[in-house]
């Protein structure tokens, strides 16, 4: 028994012989627990902001772009949780490129969330779009690669991730209080949890892709559980936020 709940936690190896591997660290029976967890509560979100965002254009201009955040997102945990959308990556461990595809698509969705409730420039969304691809783009070739170009790789994220942060914390955050109105409130708990989350997430990567020091379980319980905070609590307060209806935002 003891055996049965030490493999749920720590995962499960895979005899398979990629990249000269013996053994592959995959997702154990309860990382594919969660994945398909994950999977029904963005689902289950994103129906919900659907139903909400098509009830006025004020209200969709503002939910619908998280509306495909997180239907993007349970599209990508479905085919994790149905066995595709991964490769074995060098350092002998389970990749779901499926994440990385997923945060490639959904991540300058919610900074485009956030410009519009902002109010900042659409070339100032624009701009930091591109930051944000390039990060993930960055974080995905470090987790493609070993040895010392992995950590060039995410040092390039990180310079990325700190361009969004920066902006969100200055200048995009100066705009929503300019605006005024309950878009300097919904902004403010928003950027919040997007700043919050979007910092811990290459600290994961560090211990689990970097070092490979958290099993592929772990890894999967803990960027489920920052994925549904940042795409679908992002989404609720985001729906809830407006007090006087969306056209205040």
């Amino acid at each position: 028994m003891a055996s049965q709940v030490l493999t749920m936690l720590v995962g499960e190896g895979a005899k398979l012989d990629v990249h000269g591997c013996k053994t592959v660290d995959m997702a154990s029976s309860f990382g594919k627990a969660l994945l398909e967890f994950t999977f029904i509560v963005m689902a289950a979100i994103t129906l919900l902001l659907g139903i909400n965002a098509a009830k006025s254009k004020a209200a969709g201009k503002v939910l619908f772009p998280v509306t495909f955040v997180t239907g993007i997102s349970s599209i990508a945990y479905f085919s994790m949780a149905s066995g595709g959308g991964w490769v074995i990556a060098p350092d002998c461990r389970q990749l779901f490129v499926a994440r990385y595809l997923d945060w490639m698509i959904t991540t300058p969705l919610l900074l485009i969330c956030l410009g519009i409730v902002s109010g900042v420039d659409k070339w100032d969304i624009m701009a930091l779009c591109l930051s944000d691809v390039l990060m993930v783009a960055s974080f995905a070739f470090g987790a493609l690669t070993v040895g010392n170009v992995k950590w060039v790789w995410w040092f390039f994220g990180i310079c990325w991730l700190l361009h969004i942060i920066f902006a969100l914390g200055k200048s995009w955050a100066e705009s929503a209080k300019a605006k005024g109105g309950e878009s300097s409130s919904v902004y403010s708990k928003i950027a919040g949890i997007t700043v919050i989350t979007w910092f811990l997430y290459p600290i994961v990567w560090v211990f689990a892709e970097g070092f490979g020091n958290f099993s592929v379980t772990f890894e999967v319980l803990i960027f489920a559980l920052l994925d549904v905070i940042s795409k679908a609590i992002f989404g609720l307060i985001l729906m809830s936020g407006a007090n006087t209806g969306y056209e205040a935002i």
